[in-house]
């Protein structure tokens, strides 16, 4: 296989065998519309119903790539059949962002919680009068709900009957509509984000996208990946490794071999100060290294590297006697030494405010040609003129801001709090940018944390606090976060030579068909299932509630200002901005913020084998080794996808909890 003449995967144009041609554009969206429901199904009935492989947790969506390998597939033998009729890159790379769309409206975070978000609270208050949830009901809007407990709610939480019910229509209609234009706004205003800040990245200072590499080489109508044998081989471990791991779910005499399935060192180190490191999970994950392959060494040393620095200061903190030991898999949140939670606070904020710092005369000069001709053309290429993108991000931040102040909070919290969520959107999104980290669970990093920890509840009235509850649905968990996937998408039909402007119509458009999708068949899977049985996915549940037990929380236990917070964020804060303009530091200033939050619990041994492989590669080979290689791990990430998502799919067909041959 010969790759593209290139330094770090990301940063190639579309191979000679490309050709530009026109894209079908109708052709693409038309596609895509059956498959996106169709996604939408695959999700309500895998992760949210059964035991299997969660579709939509991987930075790279596994569902997605599952679709555009079959897709690609299909699309080679109709090119050796039927060469006029095959699709081209560009018209494949549609797909693929409409697709990747529909997960995130559809995947965890977003609608994976949002039913059970809007009916959990009635329930609750139904099954647990004693707890008198009914005191939060006042200060929620009157179209919140559905409140029928006698039918509307009963039948969706025991199951046994069908959404499509005239009652169950009216009462979920009005919430789910009112709600999915607020979500389709929040789409859009990110994507204005990613618009203003897509060529500063892309071609001005050179981010690699290493996500998006695989899905561009799938596309390349030559189909030149997949004639090399390296990638077959890659392909062949992880798809052995699973597919003998899944068949032991069923039947348990089959050998397999757990590589990846989550083991705990902090389990068996339970002296002091060493049982200081809490949790310290370990896997191995082949995607995992074959995505950290395509990340440049100083990064997968600075993850991996911080990553052991954070457990030994946390070690060093029990010796001292300035942190309890042993406190489990959320360690890292404890208010104590070293406060790493805090610290990532402040740390997520900044890395943001940086990257808008580095690109502040090209934002500048951006806002200008916004109110004045583009003399040179230079926006002819991009999505959006300068003079949309801006007024859309602004009108979008106000329809957000209103809908905050609407439904109870402030106006300057509503504006405090949109903020914070679009500068963490940022930074995952720069983070991505730069690292193909596996999966961003970032759990205690959101807007609702930081503001009632550093304000302090006892600040806010309950009518504020319900405000901040009701917009924390989408802040629980970022793993399928919209901003990424839009700036990933961009740079993917750059890359592809095909024109920008018809793919933000291609994404609104997916993220409406999405929501619709996502809303029936989630309705219809609890109302068969019932969302209170053991039939579906009970943590979804869980995490539905999670913004009411944030809520009863803080009014049961007001709280004052955190010192311990505000200085711990300003620290976060600072050490990002130090390592940020100390260009002698041999770390990476995005390994330090990944490590604050979650992220790389799962991932840190995964990061460590691949810097391992490149750098072994690197020297002893150089670059030309390194692109030989390449084909091998992406192999290892497009075989785990793939067999994981196979898998998910026999689980659903047969109705089994099956192994999950990507954990987290």
């Amino acid at each position: 296989m010969t790759l593209p003449p290139q330094t770090e995967p990301g940063r190639a144009a579309a191979s000679p065998a490309d050709p530009p041609r026109p894209t079908r554009w109708a052709l693409a969206v038309l596609l895509s519309l059956p498959l996106i429901a169709l996604n939408c199904y695959w999700i309500a009935n895998s992760e949210m119903k059964t035991g299997v492989t969660e579709v939509t947790i991987s930075s790279l969506f596994m569902g997605v790539t599952f679709i555009l390998f079959v897709l690609t597939m299909l699309n080679l033998a109709t090119l050796a059949l039927f060469p006029r009729a095959a699709l081209r890159q560009a018209e494949m790379l549609v797909m693929y962002v409409m697709l990747s769309i529909s997960s995130v409206v559809a995947g965890v975070g977003h609608f994976g919680f949002f039913l059970p978000f809007l009916g959990n609270l009635f329930w609750n208050d139904f099954k647990q009068p004693d707890q008198k949830w009914n005191r939060i009901f006042p200060f929620l809007p009157k179209w919140f709900g559905p409140r029928n407990t006698d039918t509307v709610l009963k039948y969706f939480y025991e199951g046994n009957s069908s959404a499509f019910h005239a009652e169950f229509i009216r009462a979920w209609s009005v919430p789910v509509f009112i709600f999915g234009l607020f979500f389709l706004v929040l789409i859009w205003t990110m994507m204005c984000v990613s618009v203003v800040l897509r060529r500063q990245w892309a071609d001005n200072e050179h981010l690699t996208f290493p996500v998006i590499y695989l899905p561009v080489e799938m596309t390349r109508s030559s189909g030149e990946l997949y004639k090399n044998r390296l990638l077959w081989i890659g392909f062949a471990v992880p798809f052995v490794i699973q597919s003998l791991n899944s068949l032991n779910s069923i039947f348990p005499t089959i050998p397999c071999w757990h590589v990846n399935q989550i083991q705990n060192l902090g389990d068996v180190i339970r002296n002091r100060p060493w049982n200081g490191i809490d949790a310290m999970p370990y896997a191995v994950h082949p995607a995992g290294v074959g995505l950290g392959f395509l990340v440049s060494t100083d990064m997968l040393f600075s993850t991996w590297a911080f990553y052991l620095l954070f457990k030994f200061l946390n070690v060093v903190g029990v010796g001292a006697g300035w942190r309890d030991p042993a406190q489990g898999w959320f360690g890292l949140d404890a208010p104590q030494f070293p406060f790493w939670g805090y610290q990532s606070w402040g740390a997520w904020l900044a890395l943001a405010l940086m990257a808008l710092w580095l690109g502040r005369r090209y934002l500048a000069e951006f806002v200008r040609r916004a109110w004045s001709r583009d003399y040179n053309a230079q926006d002819l290429e991009e999505p959006m003129s300068p003079r949309v993108a801006l007024l859309g991000f602004l009108f979008g931040f106000a329809f957000l801001w209103g809908f905050g102040v609407w439904v109870g909070m402030t106006g300057w919290l509503a504006f405090l709090f949109l903020l914070i969520f679009i500068l963490l959107m940022l930074s995952l999104s720069r983070i991505r940018a730069e690292a193909a980290v596996p999966s961003t669970e970032l759990v205690w990093v959101n807007p609702q944390q930081m503001l009632a920890s550093v304000l302090g509840t006892a600040n806010f009235s309950h009518r504020e606090l319900t405000g901040m509850a009701l917009m924390s649905w989408f802040n629980t968990d970022y793993r399928a976060a919209a901003m990424p996937h839009e700036f990933e998408g961009f740079k993917a039909m750059s890359m592809a030579r095909a024109r920008l402007k018809p793919l933000v119509i291609c994404i609104l458009i997916a993220a409406v068909v999405a929501i619709a999708a996502a809303s029936i068949t989630d309705l219809q899977m609890y109302y068969v299932n019932g969302a209170a049985t053991a039939k579906v996915n009970g943590w979804r549940i869980t995490k539905g509630n999670e913004p009411w037990a944030d809520l009863s929380g803080w009014w049961n236990n007001p709280r004052p200002t955190e010192p311990a917070a505000v200085l711990g964020m300003i620290g976060g804060f600072a050490i990002t901005m130090l390592l940020t303009r100390w260009f002698e530091f041999p770390f990476h200033p995005a390994a330090y913020v990944l490590n604050t939050s979650f992220m790389m619990e799962f991932f840190w041994l995964d990061f460590i084998v691949a810097w391992i492989c490149k750098s072994f590669v690197l020297r002893y080979g150089g670059m030309k080794a390194y692109r030989n290689a390449l084909p091998f791990f992406l192999g290892l990430i497009l075989g785990d996808f793939v067999t994981g998502s196979a898998w998910s799919i026999i689980g659903v067909l047969l109705n089994l909890n099956l192994y999950r041959t990507f954990a987290t």
